[in-house]
C-alpha cells in the first residue's frame, strides 16, 4: 500500500480540571428524579386504608310494592354518591421532570350570585363534572384477605397431603438380604408347584373353549339333485339314488272326481258341513238335513232306553 503524502498530526490535548464535572451532576440529577418517581405515595401500598371499607353480604329483601311501577319523577335527584366516589380519587403519577398543576378556584361574579337558584345549581353541576373529568376516579376493590384466606387453605391442603402420603422408603446398596442355598430351593420348588396349578387351568380353559367350538352339523346323505352351469350350459345331475323320471313326473296331472250330489245324482257344488255330504240344489240340502235330524233322534232314544234298563 502507498502510504499518504501527508501525515496525520495527532496533538496531545492538555486535561483540564472541570473534567467530567457536568457528567457526574447529570447523572446525579437523574438518579434522584429516578428515586422521586418510584417513591411516590401512588405506587406505595397502603397498609390501612381508611377511606376503604368492606361491606358484608346482606341478603337480598324485597319490599311489598317491588311489582309495582315507580312513577317517573319529574326531575332526576343529585347523584348521592359523588362526595364519596371524589374520596376514592386515584392518585396522579407524576412523571420526573414534571409537575402536578395546582388548581385555582375562580371566583364567582357578583352577577352569577345574584342569579336565579337554578342558574347556582347548574353551575355547581357544571364545576363539579369539570372536576371529575380532569380527576381519574377510583374505585378500589381491595382483595388483599380474600388472597389471605385461599392462600391459607392452599398451604393447609398441601400440608394434609404431605402428613398422608408415606415416605418412600429406598434400599441402600447392600442392604437386600441374600437368601442361603436351602432357601433358594425351596423358593423354587414353590414356584414351581404354583406354576403347574396355573398350568392346568389354563390347558383346562383351552380344552372348554375347543368342545363349545366344535359344531356337529347333520349331513343328509339322500338322494340329490344337483344343479352345474358349465360353458355357458346347464345341467341337472341325479345322485345317490335319484332318477329322473321318480323326481319329474312326465305323465298329465289327473283331475280329481267331481263329487255327485247324495239325492238327485247331479254333479254336486256345495257339501253339508254336519253331514260332509255333497248336495247340488235346496231341495236336496233340506232332505239331507231332514235325514240326520231323524237319525239323531232315534239315536237320542235308543240311548235313553239303554239307559234305563240298565238302572
Amino acid at each position: 500500500m502507498e502510504k499518504s503524502g501527508d501525515d496525520v498530526v495527532l496533538l496531545d490535548r492538555a486535561s483540564r480540571a472541570t473534567r467530567g464535572k457536568r457528567l457526574t451532576k447529570l447523572l446525579d440529577d437523574e438518579i434522584q428524579e429516578d428515586e422521586l418517581f418510584w417513591n411516590q405515595d401512588a405506587l406505595k401500598e397502603e397498609e390501612e386504608d381508611d377511606n376503604y371499607q368492606e361491606e358484608p353480604e346482606i341478603a337480598d329483601e324485597f319490599d311489598s310494592d317491588f311489582d309495582e311501577d315507580e312513577p317517573e319523577p319529574e326531575e332526576e335527584e343529585p347523584n348521592k354518591y359523588d362526595a364519596e366516589d371524589r374520596m376514592h380519587k386515584k392518585k396522579r403519577l407524576v412523571f420526573p421532570g414534571k409537575t402536578l398543576a395546582v388548581k385555582k378556584k375562580k371566583k364567582k361574579t357578583l352577577s352569577k350570585l345574584e342569579g336565579s337558584p337554578n342558574e347556582e345549581e347548574h353551575s355547581g353541576k357544571a364545576a363539579e363534572e369539570q372536576q371529575d373529568e380532569t380527576g381519574e376516579r377510583m374505585i378500589r376493590k381491595s382483595t388483599r384477605t380474600s388472597v389471605i384466606v385461599r392462600q391459607a387453605e392452599r398451604d393447609a391442603i398441601r400440608a394434609a397431603l404431605q402428613a398422608t402420603i408415606k415416605p418412600v422408603k429406598r434400599k441402600k446398596e447392600g442392604e437386600e438380604k441374600r437368601m442361603t442355598q436351602e432357601e433358594m430351593l425351596l423358593e423354587a420348588a414353590q414356584t414351581e408347584i404354583m406354576n403347574l396349578r396355573n398350568l392346568e387351568r389354563v390347558l383346562a380353559r383351552e380344552e372348554e373353549v375347543k368342545r363349545r367350538a366344535i359344531v356337529h352339523k347333520n349331513v343328509y346323505n339322500g338322494p340329490q339333485i344337483q344343479y352345474i352351469s358349465k360353458n355357458g350350459c346347464s345341467y341337472l345331475e341325479f345322485i345317490k339314488g335319484s332318477s329322473f323320471h321318480s323326481e319329474i313326473s312326465t305323465g298329465p296331472i289327473q283331475y280329481p272326481e267331481q263329487p255327485v250330489c247324495a239325492i238327485t245324482g247331479l254333479p254336486a257344488k256345495y257339501r253339508d258341513p254336519k253331514t260332509g255330504l255333497p248336495y247340488a240344489t235346496k231341495e236336496a240340502f233340506k232332505i239331507i238335513r231332514e235325514r240326520w235330524n231323524c237319525t239323531w233322534t232315534f239315536l237320542r232314544s235308543m240311548r235313553r232306553s239303554n239307559n234305563n234298563t240298565t238302572t
